[in-house]
């Protein structure tokens, strides 16, 4: 993937993108087809905001011999999520995961098994910083 852009996404545009990110290669019809699918929004408005999450160097548009405009994420959804995740931490959490965990602890309903995937990641990543 390409440098990672400095500007972020509004939330709309992170729907867009997250459509993106599941489709891969995909044309601006597909992308208006699936978010149609969550909410309405006019089409002029979706091709706005591809234009502007193009600007600001999330997507491309792929060479193809197609007579459509294909476009594909430049930017990884792992980049967004770990760049959006750090700054949640930092703002809403004094810089703490600690009490960005414990905060989902306590507000989020957790079933058994999920706690118990969890338990899971917590013990291998605490094995992976013992060795």
């Amino acid at each position: 993937m390409a440098r990672k852009p400095a500007t972020e996404l509004s939330p709309l545009e992170l729907e867009i993108m997250n459509i993106i990110w599941d489709l891969g290669e995909c044309t601006s019809a597909q992308v208006i087809d699936e978010y149609n699918k969550i909410r309405p929004l006019a089409n002029t408005t979706i091709r706005t905001v591809l234009s502007n999450i193009r600007k600001k160097g999330y997507v491309d548009v792929a060479p193809s011999v197609k007579p459509r405009i294909r476009f594909r994420a430049r930017v990884s959804k792992q980049e967004v999520t770990r760049r959006n995740m750090k700054q949640m931490i930092s703002s809403m959490f004094s810089g703490s995961p600690r009490d960005a965990i414990v905060f989902l602890l306590k507000e989020e309903n957790i079933d058994d098994q999920e706690m118990n995937e969890i338990r899971k990641m917590i013990e291998a990543a605490a094995e992976d910083t013992d060795a």
